[in-house]
Parts: structure tokens; sequence; C-alpha cells
């Protein structure tokens, strides 16, 4: 058990050097550097216009952000399939 949480602690280090997770942070500072982005986020969650969120999506920024977020999540979902197996092999040597 203890060697599996030195691979997740591990998994955790290196998730955090990926470019994926350099690339979501670096957009997300440029998105909350945006005003004018983050007032129209603001404003679609108040209001649920879908003409302002057609407006946020056309963006630049913001559909880079979007698909570096969905990088992201593809990362994860693998790094959770490698963690199943990990774990249930554990489970079978028990």
């Amino acid at each position: 058990m203890e060697e599996l949480l030195e691979k997740i602690n591990y998994l955790k280090k290196e998730l955090d050097n990926t470019e994926q997770v350099k690339k979501i942070r670096r957009l997300n500072s440029l998105i909350r550097e945006d005003n004018e982005l983050l007032k129209k986020i603001e404003l679609y969650k108040e209001t649920r216009k879908e003409s302002l969120k057609k407006e946020i999506f056309d963006i630049s920024l913001y559909q880079e952000y979007k698909k570096a977020e969905t990088e992201l999540n593809i990362l994860i979902l693998e790094i959770n399939s490698k963690l199943k197996k990990i774990s249930s092999k554990d489970k079978c040597n028990i």
C-alpha cells in the first residue's frame, strides 16, 4: 500500500510538470487579466443569454482555454485509468 501511495505522489508531481497543466495555468492567468472577458462571463452567469455565450465562445483566448481544458481532462482520465490498473493489481496481491 505504501508503494501505491508513493506512486500516486509521484504522479501528482509529474502532473504539475505536464505541458497541459502549464498551458492551462498560463491561459488562466491571461483570462484573469482580460477584464472585458471576465465581465462578459460574469454577465452570462447572471443572465444566461445565449447571444452572450456565443460572444464569449467567439473570443480566441476563451477558445484556446477550453481546448486546453479538454486536453487536461483527457490527461486526467488517462491517469485515472492507470491508477485503477495499479490499484486492482494491489488488490489481487492481498
